[in-house]
């Protein structure tokens, strides 16, 4: 099984964009078939570290469904990342949070049922308030007995790293870090100062960086700041994913 917690920054994929629509310019939904050939792709480019969320519609289920072709030691190579605190209303189409420990579980049954195992839980849209309460803590607790192997923080203020960086059971850390938009650096050299990893999303700003400026240039700009985890590229399209790897890889 892949190693947790490793050194270095890896490529991970985020798969918020085979469950609905996201981004500078969103585009139509894969359905399932076309996800998992996505997912294939990927997995035969190299990509062994995967991201998704109840919250993200579909995507949770077809990157179950992708899961299920593979073999018992092609699993065992995965890292399999997702989320709970906040799931998708499909009569109203879009996003609930919600932290009570009742609807953390219900998501994690859930996110179990249809993913196999979770590498990684990561607690969405966390606040120091949320990150404090006693519910989500039996919540946690219970994640890690069921084989949860890490503990995770989705969150986008300095109050909310200081409380996910007080509990010894959170040993990641998720921000939005990109070029542009380097407000959570604070938050990166305290998660990286405590020996937490952090993994960071919208490299590129929801595609508006990538107008004038290299995918490279982008990652430069994110790796300058010496971490442990992942960057997280969020992408539907086999091409994309490609040219993002190569430019990584690089």
């Amino acid at each position: 099984m892949s190693p947790l917690p490793w050194q270095g920054v890896r490529f991970g994929l985020g798969l918020l964009e085979i469950g609905r629509p996201w981004g500078h310019m969103p585009a139509a939904v894969p359905d399932t078939a076309q996800a998992v050939q996505f997912l294939q792709a990927a997995w035969d480019d190299g990509v062994r570290l995967f991201d998704t969320a109840p919250s993200y519609a579909h995507s949770e289920a077809r990157f179950g469904a992708f899961l299920r072709d593979l073999s018992d030691a092609q699993r065992s190579e995965m890292i399999i990342a997702t989320k709970f605190g906040e799931t998708w209303d499909f009569d109203s189409n879009e996003p609930v949070t919600d932290h009570s420990e009742e609807a953390l579980l219900r998501s994690l049954d859930r996110s179990l049922e249809l993913l196999g195992r979770i590498d990684i839980l990561q607690v969405h849209k966390s606040t120091a308030e949320v990150l404090r309460s006693p519910g989500l803590s039996r919540a946690l607790d219970r994640a890690l007995s069921l084989g949860v192997r890490m503990i995770g923080a989705s969150l986008k203020d300095m109050d909310a790293a200081r409380a996910a960086c007080s509990d010894p059971r959170i040993s990641l850390i998720q921000i939005p870090f990109n070029r542009r938009d380097r407000g959570m650096l604070g938050v990166l050299r305290l998660a990286r100062g405590s020996g937490r990893m952090v993994f960071t999303n919208r490299p590129f700003a929801m595609g508006e960086l990538l107008s004038g400026i290299t995918v490279r240039e982008c990652i430069q700009a994110i790796v300058s700041e010496p971490f442990d985890g992942a960057i997280l590229f969020g992408t539907r399209s086999a091409a994309h994913l490609r040219e993002n790897l190569g430019a990584f890889r690089s």
